[in-house]
């Protein structure tokens, strides 16, 4: 019987240490088909947006309410496998000091909220702002860019499960293409 209770207790302790979380957004993991991804921000308001017949293979157009407003959404997704490996959220402003009142906000919600997430500021780009939240299941990351005279807050939850085949799907189109 003792034997039998530490088989039990070694297998869950080993499908716990396999089983791996993933980024969630709004509260939904990034995980699944895009479509099974729509149709959950769909039951918190969100819809296609009308400029998702503008958006590249692999990019969804979504809005709806975030932080008191309708908002823009990229849900980035494999073509190939229909699965989410991101979500981004944009929004443009004319003055960067309105932009980096948004950033700021963002930052200190996120500081909040995944305090034991890896912090690094500033990114190692020719951002405005920027900064980024790693942790195992994932990275987010929050800048502020300047493009054709106006400034885009741009925050982007990337999961790491999904996103490493589509890495290594487009790492080796790219060796291919050498």
């Amino acid at each position: 019987m003792a034997r039998l209770i530490t088989i039990i207790i070694l297998c869950l302790c080993y499908i716990q240490a396999f089983s791996e979380e993933h980024l969630k957004f709004l509260g939904f993991p990034i995980d699944g088909s895009v479509n099974e991804y729509a149709s959950k921000l769909k039951s918190k308001g969100f819809y296609v947006s009308p400029d998702n017949k503008y958006a590249s293979v692999g990019l969804r157009v979504m809005e709806g309410p975030f932080l008191g407003n309708i908002e823009h959404f990229g849900l980035h997704y494999d073509p190939d496998t229909k699965r989410m490996w991101s979500v981004t959220f944009i929004h443009s402003f004319f003055k960067e000091d309105d932009a980096k009142v948004l950033y700021d906000e963002l930052e200190t919600l996120l500081r909040e909220k995944h305090y034991d997430a890896t912090y690094k500021s500033p990114l190692a780009f020719f951002f405005v702002s920027s900064c980024s939240f790693q942790s195992k299941k994932g990275i987010i990351t929050l800048v502020v860019i300047e493009q054709d005279y106006d400034y885009q807050v741009k925050m982007s939850y990337t999961d790491r499960i999904n996103y490493i085949p589509v890495y290594k799907k487009n790492h080796q189109k790219n060796l291919d293409d050498m």
